[in-house]
């Protein structure tokens, strides 16, 4: 039955028969052949071809929703089997935003490759939501984020701590007046900004300047704007970017001011030609972690990669905390059965 089940999941992915045959290197007319001969081995057709692009029926919907869950158990008993022998191969998906590809991810990923060049590594970018989805769906092994997810659904590892800063170009003459809140890279560098001492910037003091803040759906917008209700201060927005970079780099052309995180700023190899501001808020105070799907089997290579990124000392905590939790429900069921 599911003899040709890649031909069947090249054509649902790509919505079209010539698409798929492309991907797949083989003719069209060889690809329609292939399907039929799956159609007619379960009895009724996969694909809607009357809709465009063209649809699964509700049989294809069965058969895609299985032929998905044999992909994952087959990529799991490799997984396995692999890591029986002794074998660290395969690949290593991990996903993260776009500033966590630009800035956090390539020093990690160059580390974990020269330790373990066998292993092939496919990164992804997209927003938070896309990459829970495919974290989800297992076409990501790992992601990194600074959103707090559900424990139920993952797995999270401990990274680092960022904090929220205000940015202002340094040729706004407002930072004359700011001059006793302002920090500059080497203060940041330094984690003047971290400590109970130095002071935050009150927001009203900004007035109308103008603001680059991400759109909505972004942690960064839905905090700041927090901030801001709670000292009654409404930003003057101009820009709405889809990516904290993006409005970093508008910043920096003296676009306007824009809300960041400490870690852009320790992560940038040259000088911004801005100045930075404290956020008295437990709201400027976020966690990073790196997240995987609470069920997946957790293969070596994974280990590995998280080992790179948060020490020993961090994996093990996870790993304990996982065997704890695994005791607790074993002895939850022998109460259960009054043994």
């Amino acid at each position: 039955m599911f003899d040709g089940k890649e031909y069947v999941y090249a054509v649902y992915e790509e919505k079209s028969f010539s698409k798929a045959a492309q991907k797949l290197y083989i003719t069209q007319p060889a690809l329609s052949t292939a399907i039929k001969k799956v159609e007619k081995k379960i009895g009724s057709p996969i694909f809607d071809r009357s809709t465009s692009p063209i649809g699964l029926t509700p049989s294809g919907e069965v058969y895609i929703d299985a032929i998905e869950k044999l992909f994952v158990l087959e990529q799991n008993t490799l997984n396995q089997l692999n890591n029986l022998n002794g074998l660290l191969a395969g690949k290593l998906a991990v996903g993260g935003t776009i500033f966590f590809t630009s800035f956090i991810l390539p020093g990690l990923l160059g580390e974990f490759a020269g330790k373990y060049p066998q292993i092939k590594i496919e990164l992804l970018e997209g927003t938070t939501s896309q990459l829970t989805n495919k974290l989800m769906a297992e076409e990501l092994d790992l992601i990194i984020d600074n959103s707090e997810l559900d424990d139920k659904n993952y797995e999270k590892y401990y990274y680092s701590t960022e904090r929220i800063l205000l940015a202002i170009p340094k040729s706004f003459e407002i930072n004359r007046e700011l001059e006793a809140y302002r920090l500059t890279e080497q203060e940041i560098m330094a984690g003047r900004h971290t400590g109970d001492t130095f002071p935050s910037l009150p927001l009203p003091l900004l007035g109308e300047m103008p603001f680059i803040i991400v759109k909505e759906e972004n942690s960064i917008y839905k905090r700041a704007m927090k901030m801001c209700g709670r000292q009654d201060f409404t930003p003057n927005i101009i820009l709405k970017p889809d990516q904290v970079v993006s409005a970093f780099n508008m910043a920096g052309k003296g676009v306007g001011a824009t809300f960041l995180p400490d870690g852009l700023v320790l992560s940038l190899p040259y000088e911004a030609p801005l100045y930075y501001y404290k956020m008295d808020e437990d709201l400027s105070i976020r966690q990073v972690y790196f997240y995987k799907k609470r069920n997946k089997y957790l293969t070596k290579a994974m280990e590995e990669f998280i080992r790179v990124a948060v020490g020993d000392e961090g994996f093990l905590a996870v790993r304990d905390a996982r065997e704890r939790e695994k005791q607790e429900r074993e002895k939850g069921k022998r109460g259960g059965t009054g043994t």
